[in-house]
């Protein structure tokens, strides 16, 4: 990935006066600029956890495997605002369904959701040593 020159790039769009007092704290610092795939990822997270169903089916699914019937049971809401979440949750990847006779049995895909949150880690360069 090609790595941007800071002062470079401001010298660009606003010519050097904008770097006479800062020219020194930017020297040699060389960045990358923000793919659009790495924003889509982190977007993702906005919407999972951005809706309270959402997050509700998800505490309830990292507990255990569950059919629709037992989250709109536990949950007190409508059938179809449910299946709806669920719905997107399983478009987006985050989580499993299973078919066990005539019911479906929804499971949370840890493997996804920890591949999302180190992927967003990475993208904002934080490590477990920083």
């Amino acid at each position: 990935m090609l790595k941007i020159n800071v002062i470079e790039e401001i010298r660009r769009v606003f010519g050097d006066k904008c770097l006479e007092d800062i020219a020194g704290y930017l020297e040699n610092v060389l960045i990358k600029k923000p793919q659009k795939e790495d924003i889509e990822k982190c977007l993702l997270l906005k919407k999972i956890f951005s809706n309270p169903t959402r997050i509700s089916i998800l505490s309830l699914l990292a507990q255990t495997p569950l059919p629709v019937c037992a989250i709109v049971a536990i949950l007190g809401r409508d059938q179809t605002l449910i299946s709806h979440n669920l719905t997107a949750l399983k478009e987006m990847g985050i989580i499993h369904e299973q078919r066990v006779k005539k019911y479906k049995i929804y499971s949370l895909n840890k493997e996804k959701i920890r591949e999302l949150f180190e992927n967003i880690c990475s993208f904002l360069n934080l490590s477990k040593d920083k």
